[in-house]
């Protein structure tokens, strides 16, 4: 463990959004001395993203102070296409899932940046400094010096950029923020709704676009809430767009206009940008402030937490001395590729969503009906969805050489020896895991391996084979895979997974700390 007496921090993190908030619960729960710098002393009042995906979700449910979702979420029940008339062409129900799996969700963003506020305020390793900008940054050797707008200078061992599309330290960092803006604006509109005035009151929690080439829009519904976004025509003014009557008029074929309280309406420009490099020394980037993405594929906030929970781990073992600061080089070499992939994805639904062409529309309604229209189609979809497992995998440039590697492990159910049944990720919580089949994982490791897993605090788990009978040692948990998503490999191996899920990989054994080194865990001992 660093000596702290120097009076460093380990981390400041600038910018107490999501994506800030969240890397700085990981980093607290890790244990590292983390400082968050923001202008504001309240979360933004008004909703701006409206959606996470089941892998982000799972990412905050590591998060100390997030445990209470329904008090910022609900999970989406419901997705549909909808035609100019606003009658549904294809419409996918997403079933409950079983023992608190999670799933995707419609958020309040300011509900959920208050939660997480709460959270860092109970955690003794993480200061809050609310009200305070950042003027400059100057780094050494040794760490970074930062000037805040009262005339404090703090040092910190890092600094993280969290700061969104306008980064204050992207600009100190003299990094490019290179890309394109789309020529359409939109205009979004936020709104509450009485429960007892609630038209759609009962109906599930649901997701809509409607495919319109006289405008196109998206609308989302959950209890007594509601998003509309409407693409601007060629010639609109974004400021008359903004005028009560006319949104009250957008609002109409949906719902009464007397029975909502409008809590944000706002003009958007959507760009797909990103910074030229995310790390300069001992300063990095995160979250919009690396990159950002048209909203077409409700990405872009969870990029961000999926950086967040990419570099946490990173920073933690740097900051405990476990690895050289050259593994948090592999934070942008594995996200860039992914944040590229999901951008693209985003400007190809993006075209689709906003087309004009009146033969293109018909066309991909014609599509949606016929489709929506054959017996038990719908239905597939839905049940294909609910036993899907994320599928998200990092590059293979940036991954070891063995079996799985690079893969994320499911979040499946398994029954323990007490006979609880427990999701996977409830075992693990934020550490390193090793998992063996049919036998106590350790028995496979060298003696440096062995040393390796317990400096990183690693959790032990072993799989049960059927008919064979499994012996364990202390600190090392028998788990029964119920949905049988972790069969056991031909020949005798281990399975190391990372704090953020991804395998380092099947290894086969006997493992030793040379072959977790080439893996991808690093060495034993920080050796600078």
């Amino acid at each position: 463990m660093d000596d702290r007496s120097d009076g460093q921090v380990d981390v400041l993190v600038v910018g107490c959004g999501p994506v800030g908030g969240v890397l700085a619960a990981l980093l607290g729960a890790h244990g590292i001395q983390v400082t968050v710098v923001d202008p504001n002393h309240e979360p933004y009042p008004r909703p701006r993203a409206a959606a996470l995906d089941a892998e982000v979700m799972r990412i905050l449910g590591q998060v100390p102070g997030l445990a209470d979702v329904e008090g910022w979420a609900v999970p989406v029940r419901r997705s549909r296409a909808l035609g100019p008339d606003r009658r549904p062409l294809f419409t996918r129900d997403v079933p409950n899932l079983t023992v608190a799996s999670p799933q995707p969700v419609l958020i309040d963003q300011p509900k959920l940046e208050a939660a997480v506020r709460a959270g860092l305020a109970a955690l003794s390793t993480v200061e809050l400094r609310l009200g305070r900008s950042v003027l400059a940054v100057e780094q050494d050797d040794g760490g970074v010096e930062v000037l805040l707008d009262d005339g404090e200078r703090v040092r910190t061992r890092w600094v993280v950029g969290c700061d969104g599309a306008s980064s204050t330290v992207r600009r100190l960092l003299g990094v490019a923020y290179e890309g394109v803006s789309f020529p359409q604006p939109w205009l979004v509109v936020d709104a509450s709704v009485e429960a007892s005035v609630d038209g759609e009151r009962g109906q599930p929690p649901t997701m809509s676009f409607v495919l319109d080439p006289r405008r196109p829009q998206v609308a989302m519904s959950r209890p007594a809430a509601r998003r509309w976004e409407w693409m601007l025509l060629p010639g609109e003014d974004p400021e008359r767009m903004l005028d009560e009557a006319t949104v009250r008029e957008l609002i109409r074929p949906w719902v009464d206009p007397d029975v909502v309280r409008v809590r944000r309406a706002a003009v958007f420009t959507f760009h797909a940008r990103a910074a030229s490099r995310w790390r300069g020394g001992r300063i990095l980037l995160a979250g919009d402030a690396a990159h950002s993405m048209p909203p077409f594929v409700g990405q872009g906030l969870g990029s961000g937490i999926r950086d967040a929970a990419s570099l946490a781990w990173r920073l933690a073992q740097v900051s405990r001395g476990l690895d050289g600061d050259e593994l948090l080089d592999g934070y942008e070499r594995e996200r860039r590729p992914d944040v590229h992939a999901t951008t693209i994805m985003a400007l190809r639904a993006g075209r689709v969503v906003q087309t004009r062409s009146r033969v293109g529309s018909a066309l991909l309604r014609s599509v949606l009906r016929t489709i929506g229209a054959v017996p038990g189609v719908q239905a597939f979809v839905s049940r294909r969805a609910q036993r899907a497992q994320p599928a998200r995998r990092l590059p293979r440039g940036a991954t070891g050489p063995h079996s799985g590697a690079g893969r994320l492990l499911p979040d499946i159910r398994v029954r323990t020896g007490g006979g609880a049944v427990v999701r996977l990720d409830d075992l693990q919580g934020d550490h390193w895991a090793i998992i063996g089949y049919g036998s106590d994982p350790r028995t496979h490791l060298d003696a440096a391996a062995r040393e390796w897993a317990e400096a990183r605090r690693a959790v032990v788990l072993a799989v049960a084979v059927p008919g064979r009978e499994t012996h364990v040692g202390p600190g090392c948990a028998l788990i029964e895979d119920l949905d049988g998503a972790l069969p056991a490999p031909r020949r005798t191996a281990v399975t190391v997974v990372r704090p953020d899920r991804f395998l380092l990989g099947t290894l086969p054994a006997p493992v030793t700390a040379r072959e977790l080194a080439r893996a991808g865990g690093g060495p034993l001992v920080n050796k600078n």
